[in-house]
């Protein structure tokens, strides 16, 4: 039999600013990472939780100031509340036997005091999106929905309801606005989902070391017990897996690198993958491609320009 050929592969994965502009439930890029199911907060949890059931139903509650402009209600971005574990404690204590309605487990890592996380074997079925997508925007369109339960989000609408209400007035938010800052107001839940629910991508699963500053790489990354990496040297990039922005200038920086180490045979296949209008599109790229064939764009020996092959429909 013919030698087994080793791949050496480097997958780059971009995310584009317009996934994030979706009307989609869910980006692109999480349902790469995670899967359909988008199991975000048990894999949150299960770095304070290391014993944490892997059955065990979670969703995150994210404690949050939500604004009502002309017409609608927004969400501020959590991160910019500094909210410090007094707050959080105090805020609970106040709310403590509406969550016992919700679930009798409770999680409250103290390393985030912003972030709450129950048991939410009631709330497998709701649908939720990510804070972060629905942050600055119509929260109307990125409140939880109903799955295959009929009734949970109407019942969560009145859990959130009550929460506000006891928290309009809170000595907390007394103080905070006192001293100039944004009141916490609501909860946002999220994430929901267990850790046996996630599924990888089939790039992520073949990849040995996994490279990128997105966060929840990382926490996957320690999840498959795989190597990861916050920078990235070009001696690297056989059989790893990066997650950039398109806007950032290092990704523009790492594609110039990856297409010499092609070159130079370091690696013999790059695969890129983004997600134009939301679906998942894989380019692999072999010596042979550079710099003249199979590619017309690529008439020249000189190093594509990353936004040109995005570009490319």
């Amino acid at each position: 039999m013919p030698p087994k050929i080793r791949v050496m592969k480097y997958t780059l994965v971009i995310i584009g600013k317009e996934d994030q502009e979706l009307l989609e439930r869910g980006l692109p890029y999480e349902k790469f990472l995670l899967g359909p199911k988008n199991s975000r907060a048990p894999l949150e949890l299960s770095q304070y939780e290391p014993k944490l059931n892997p059955l065990s139903h979670i969703a995150r509650l994210e404690l949050v100031h939500i604004h009502a402009a002309r017409d609608h209600l927004v969400l501020t971005n959590p991160s910019i509340l500094e909210i410090t574990l007094e707050e959080s404690e105090a805020l609970y204590e106040s709310v403590k036997d509406i969550l016992a309605e919700i679930s009798t487990t409770l999680y409250r890592p103290h390393h985030l005091p912003g972030k709450w996380f129950i048991g939410a074997e009631k709330l497998a079925s709701l649908s939720t999106v990510h804070s972060a997508q629905a942050e600055g925007r119509n929260i109307d369109v990125w409140m939880p929905t109903d799955g295959e339960t009929a009734g949970l989000a109407r019942q969560r609408r009145k859990w959130q309801n009550e929460i506000q209400m006891i928290w309009f007035d809170h000595p907390v938010n007394q103080a905070r606005q006192a001293n100039g800052l944004l009141s916490i107001n609501s909860v946002w839940i999220s994430g929901i989902g267990c850790l046996s629910d996630i599924q990888p991508h089939v790039a992520i699963k073949d990849a040995q070391q996994l490279h990128s500053q997105d966060s929840y790489l990382s926490l996957l990354a320690n999840y498959l017990q795989k190597k990861h990496l916050a920078h990235l040297e070009t001696p690297s990039f056989k059989n790893t897996l990066s997650l950039l922005a398109e806007e950032d200038a290092r990704s523009h920086q790492i594609w110039d690198a990856a297409i010499q180490a092609l070159r130079a045979q370091e690696i013999n296949c790059l695969e890129l993958i983004d997600f134009p209008e939301g679906v998942e599109r894989i380019r692999t790229i072999t010596l042979e491609n550079l710099p003249k064939k199979g590619w017309a764009f690529w008439k020249k020996a000189h190093t594509p320009r990353l936004e040109d092959i995005l570009g490319q429909s």
